[in-house]
């Protein structure tokens, strides 16, 4: 009997590894439906049954339904929950719908009698950035002197302590919108006189304070299942990638190179992810001048597909297509 893989994202996502995957896991037998998010209530339907003879959950997107068994999977890669529902409904009524579109979805794959890869509330769970920190060291990787705070006083007397310099990012990874509707990212920035003056700002939101790191390489380590992916790009070269690679991403497309990583970092890294009992993160790692390898954060969701499409090309969608297969091996075993 052939498997059946869930592809969870929304409609808005085009990366081409989803086509590479799908092509992967059709080939080796697989029925595929991708159920996007955004189209759910409206467009796509999802439901849970209970009864005398069991359990069952099933997915409608189109034209295909699959009802999930405990030999398929589900790839739980993005959601955009609820976004097609009519602006025009009274926007109390549109807030609730959107917040049981939400629980409906993340409860379903909750209570999936298969493999999910990762589960939703696993995901949200470990982007908690102090948690990720706290960890981090525990496991032996080197972390940043860091500050997470909304007292003003408290950020003043951290960036006084750190002559290198500090750098502010956000806790959570959320786009803004600009004055066309473009989806703009807020990406990290070091700190200036300028904004030293608006640190009072802080008392409306909280944010994360860091030590200036010098880089000789940034690292991209992409785990999925058992095996681990390791790309560097030397971001000091390019002119405006200094402080955060990813405002010149275009940029450095092709310019990350496969990165060995020493033995007690990966090693480091294996029981992160074994504490984390997650099996996908893309962790971004800073190689000082010296050598030191200095963790700053690992995303339970975060994209890798360039990594495939352009150097080092790793083949990141068929380690996935095994993961979702269960190809021996392919799966990280997690202590019990």
């Amino acid at each position: 009997m052939s498997k059946t893989v869930v592809m969870v994202t929304h409609s808005g996502d085009i990366t081409g590894m989803l086509r590479e995957l799908r092509q992967h896991l059709e080939a080796r037998g697989a029925s595929v439906l991708r159920f996007d998010t955004d189209r759910f209530p409206i467009e796509a339907q999802a439901s849970f049954t209970q009864d005398r003879d069991g359990e069952a959950i099933r997915f409608t997107c189109g034209e295909r339904t699959v009802v999930v068994g405990p030999d398929d999977a589900i790839w739980y890669r993005r959601a955009r929950f609820a976004e097609k529902l009519p602006t025009t409904m009274d926007k109390q009524l549109r807030h609730g719908c959107v917040i049981e579109s939400k629980a409906h979805l993340r409860g379903l794959m909750a209570a999936a009698p298969c493999f999910v890869l990762d589960p939703p509330d696993l995901v949200r769970a470990r982007g908690h950035k102090p948690q990720q920190q706290r960890l981090a060291r525990q496991v032996g990787l080197a972390t940043p002197r860091t500050l997470m705070t909304n007292d003003a006083e408290e950020a003043r007397a951290f960036i006084a302590s750190c002559p290198g310099g500090v750098i502010a990012k956000m806790l959570a990874a959320f786009p803004i919108m600009d004055d066309q509707g473009v989806e703009q990212v807020v990406f990290t920035t070091a700190l200036t006189d300028d904004h030293l003056g608006k640190l009072d700002g802080l008392r409306y939101s909280p944010m994360v304070f860091q030590e200036k790191i010098q880089k000789a390489l940034e690292l991209r380590i992409t785990v999925i299942g058992s095996r681990i992916f390791s790309a560097a790009v030397d971001s000091q070269q390019t002119a405006g990638a200094e402080i955060d690679w990813r405002e010149r991403g275009v940029t450095l497309l092709k310019s990350w190179m496969p990165y060995t990583l020493p033995a007690e970092i990966e090693r480091a890294i294996e029981r992160y992810m074994e504490r984390i009992g997650m099996q996908y993160s893309a962790i971004d790692i800073i190689v000082e001048p010296d050598g030191r390898h200095v963790f700053l954060e690992a995303n339970p969701a975060g994209e890798c597909f360039w990594l495939e499409h352009n150097p080092p090309n790793f083949p990141l969608s068929v380690a996935l297509a095994d993961v979702l297969l269960d190809e021996p091996g392919a799966r990280r075993v997690m202590p019990r």
